[in-house]
């Protein structure tokens, strides 16, 4: 009788449950503005890496808001939440691209974070977009597989003091290179476009490229590098620039 009377104040033994949290779920329109401050502060912890690259925009939560809004309302967007993290993924050619996604704490990368990662991979090439100031996220991707199929190089520029806010995003026009102009991202403000050189043949030639983008404003320039072209690393490193982005590609392995 005292056994059975201690079982019945102590209750049934507790059932194992895996924890709801990391059981990723459908992120709907509901969860924008959590979304938006998360990856708010996602920006704020990486900004210090590339200051001027990465600078918030003013507005840069409301534009994100609505940007993001529109994006978990299409049919063709992958949208994703555990209780602590998210992501985004949106078709881009033959594979899915993720670039938005964050989690409130980098400990959260090997449970959640995988979580997340291997529902977006499931029978699905990703592209992920892992800036070097997050670790924790590189580590993610590449514990499911993937490998580096990319990587840009920043470096600040001074941008000619008469250029008249003008950008008509053409090509720029110098030998040994292909460059052109683009507009930063709406929730970045750098102080003007940002030249993105896709190809650079030498030292002089990326010279000439950041001389001409200066001329028309640009206060960054952005290098591609491809995985296999360790001289083009080097160069670029000797020319001042700095490695900022990863882009990892492939299908998740295990």
């Amino acid at each position: 009788m005292k056994d059975l009377t201690r079982r019945i104040r102590r209750g049934p033994p507790a059932a194992t449950v895996r924890p709801v949290s990391s059981e990723p779920r459908e992120l709907t329109v509901d969860d924008v503005d959590w979304v938006v401050e998360l990856a708010a502060r996602r920006r704020e912890r990486i900004v210090e890496f590339a200051p001027r690259f990465w600078n918030p925009a003013p507005g840069a939560r409301d534009t994100h808001a609505g940007f993001l809004a529109g994006l978990v309302q299409s049919p063709t967007t992958l949208a994703l939440r555990t209780d602590h993290g998210f992501v985004i993924a949106v078709p881009g050619h033959d594979r899915l691209v993720i670039d938005d996604m964050a989690l409130e704490d980098d400990s959260l990368w090997p449970t959640e974070g995988d979580a997340l990662l291997r529902r977006a991979a499931t029978g699905t090439p990703l592209r992920v977009v892992c800036p070097l100031p997050e670790p924790a996220r590189r580590t993610a991707v590449t514990r499911l597989g993937l490998s580096v199929a990319g990587t840009w190089w920043h470096r600040d520029l001074d941008p000619d003091p008469t250029w008249d806010g003008h950008n008509d995003d053409a090509p720029l026009a110098v030998d040994g290179a292909d460059a052109i102009l683009v507009p930063a991202p709406p929730v970045y403000a750098p102080g003007g476009p940002v030249v993105l050189v896709r190809a650079v043949a030498s030292v002089s030639a990326l010279r000439a490229v950041e001389q001409a983008a200066s001329r028309r404003g640009s206060t960054v320039s952005v290098v591609s590098q491809q995985p296999d072209n360790r001289s083009a690393a080097d160069m670029l490193e000797s020319a001042g620039y700095k490695r900022t982005t990863e882009f990892f590609e492939g299908t998740a392995t295990s």
